[in-house]
């Protein structure tokens, strides 16, 4: 769907942006408990510890 088609449904117009803050407070409570977080990417499931990921961005 492009943004510039209208959402008549308001739940749904709100949905991205609940999933975004979702992501966000998953990758916060995966580093506290240094537990892995777990998605698709490229058709396959990974799981990636947040903070040896961002070892990786930083270097």
């Amino acid at each position: 769907m492009k943004k510039t088609d209208k959402i008549r449904d308001k739940d749904l117009a709100k949905a991205e942006a609940a999933l975004k803050r979702a992501a966000k407070k998953a990758r916060i409570i995966a580093e506290k408990t240094n537990t892995p977080l777990v998605f698709y990417k490229e058709g396959k499931v990974v799981r990636e510890f947040p903070a040896k990921a961002k070892a990786k961005r930083a270097s």
